[in-house]
């Protein structure tokens, strides 16, 4: 099979601890660290207000949507919180309530250090500081151009994310990251249309969008979602709809049952003739006609390991197998040095079916399995967010876990080889992530110039090179490395393959089953 790929380093993810008195003024004091600028003017428009007004909303206090003009209700919302926090009375947005609003926001949502809620998500200092210099570009205050991650830095890139209409978290992550790199050297307020992107978090290579943007003079946003619950969700409730999607190809016929999903009109797609009539026939085994999706990349689940670290944890112990994670007396060997599962329900949970003993998916049967099996792991196993699992796997911080293939590949360039991954011995699961557009998608043309541009070999040759995963293309061998072409983690032997079944599809009863299960094992 012509499907080749190279594992490019991405951009390293590592959490960053804030200083006490970063981002211009100290905790616990009310009064700004530099020189109170002037108070914005009553009744006009301004971005202090705006911000107040947002941060506002977001503690409760104001119920109307931020205008950047001082109103009745942001007054009343101002005073609300003097009074909540124990500050001098004001009606009037300066730089030191701003900071005392940040500064409340910041400890009471755990940004106390430079971390949200446990999970670790910054990029490094000097990509800190880059996002806080392209910020400012774009007219959001970061704060001190510090490569330390503050309040200040957080709230210029929640404002930022606002005015893409994507997720808002606040965090800089590399989505983040390359996403202020395209609003300041793309095409920016040059564009005459938009498309807008949901996609996997660590899964597009930056330069691509950007030529995109350069050839076609249109500007692309860029979102991601967890996992296929959440891609559906920001389908039906985003107040500005997604134009193309990546959903993994089992959740394709659900989401087109439910009315989410378009059919492709493939008449206009030039370079139709570039996909692998192999993997396009396993995606219709999900997709039937093949109506509404084609393949972006295919991967395998299975196991994942760090050699050096498994080897003093069970010294001679056979890897290759899911009873490293699935079985509880074996996985305590591994817990010290972390075990873990991607969290990712509908891939893990058929697995785990597979483990007690139901290889094929058959719905109530699979589902009473897995939930034995996990049930045993409650402590033991850890859930990993799909957006720390490459860097969790890459630092060591997991010495065993059970995940996608070219999640390892990236995480094999990170940890400079010293990772490992196979098709489990015992049975893994085949996958496609398919290309998609919604059916409330505001640019179908624009999403269909999308699709025909990623079916150019060399584009496609060029992601898969980043992001470790093989694509669907008969032509992009040329642009890819030799290197990896041996690779088991991103082309199985055949024998491998072979233990690999099709990710089932799975009725609205499954997904419930599923949720409930998944629920219960990740709390």
């Amino acid at each position: 099979m012509k499907i080749h790929i190279l594992a490019a380093t991405l951009l390293c993810s590592g959490l960053l601890a804030s200083t006490a008195q970063a981002q211009g003024f100290v905790f616990g004091s009310a009064q700004p660290a530099k020189p109170e600028a002037a108070a914005a003017p009553s009744g006009a428009r301004s971005a202090k207000v705006e911000t107040a007004q947002r941060l506002l909303a977001r503690m409760g206090l104001l119920r109307e949507a931020p205008s950047g003009t001082l109103t009745p209700a942001t007054t009343d919302a101002i005073r609300a919180f003097t009074t909540k926090n124990g500050l001098p009375a004001t009606n009037q947005v300066t730089d030191g309530l701003l900071n005392s609003i940040r500064r409340v926001i910041w400890q009471t949502q755990n940004w106390s250090g430079g971390n949200y809620k446990g999970r670790e998500k910054l990029v490094d200092a000097a990509g800190l500081r880059e996002a806080q210099i392209l910020l400012g570009k774009l007219g959001f205050d970061a704060g001190p151009l510090d490569g330390t991650f503050g309040p200040q830095t957080q709230v210029a890139t929640e404002a930022f994310q606002e005015s893409q209409s994507v997720t808002v978290d606040g965090l800089i992550t590399a989505t983040v990251l390359m996403n202020l790199r395209r609003a300041v050297n793309g095409v920016g307020a040059s564009a005459k249309e938009t498309v807008r992107l949901l996609n996997w978090p660590d899964y597009i290579e930056p330069s691509v969008l950007q030529d995109f943007e350069k050839e076609h003079g249109i500007r692309v946003v860029y979102d991601i979602f967890a996992g296929n619950d959440d891609l559906q969700t920001k389908i039906q409730s985003s107040k500005t709809p997604y134009d193309l999607v990546f959903p993994t190809a089992n959740a394709v016929p659900a989401m087109a049952a439910k009315g989410l999903l378009d059919k492709l009109n493939k008449a206009s797609l030039k370079n139709l003739s570039n996909i692998d009539p192999r993997v396009d026939a396993t995606l219709r085994s999900w997709d039937k006609d093949g109506a509404y999706s084609l393949p972006y990349m295919w991967y395998t689940v299975g196991i994942a390991w760090n050699p050096k670290l498994t080897a003093k944890a069970f010294p001679g112990h056979a890897m290759d197998s899911l009873t490293n994670v699935f079985d509880p007396e074996i996985a305590k060997r591994f817990q010290s040095c972390g075990v873990g599962v991607v969290d990712s329900a509908t891939d893990v949970v058929p697995l785990a079916a597979m483990a007690g003993g139901v290889p094929k998916w058959d719905g109530k049967n699979s589902s009473n399995a897995a939930a034995q099996v996990l049930d045993r792991l409650n402590g033991i196993v850890k859930v990993i967010p799909t957006d720390q699992f490459i860097d969790s796997l890459a630092n060591g911080k997991l010495c065993v876990a059970i995940g996608f293939s070219g999640d390892a590949v990236q995480a094999q360039a990170k940890a400079r080889g010293n990772v490992e991954y196979r098709v489990p011995s015992d049975g893994g699961l085949l996958a496609i992530d398919a290309m998609a557009v919604p059916a409330n998608a505001k640019n179908k043309r624009a999403a269909h110039l999308f699709i025909d541009y990623l079916m150019r070999p060399q584009v496609i040759g060029k992601i898969s090179n980043t992001v470790g995963y093989a694509n669907a293309n008969l032509k992009a061998g040329e642009f890819m490395s030799e290197a990896v072409k041996s690779n088991p983690a991103v082309v199985p032997s055949t024998t491998a393959l072979s233990r690999s079944s099709p990710i089932p599809i799975l009725s609205e009863q499954d997904q419930q089953d599923i949720s409930r299960i998944w629920a219960k094992f990740s709390k």
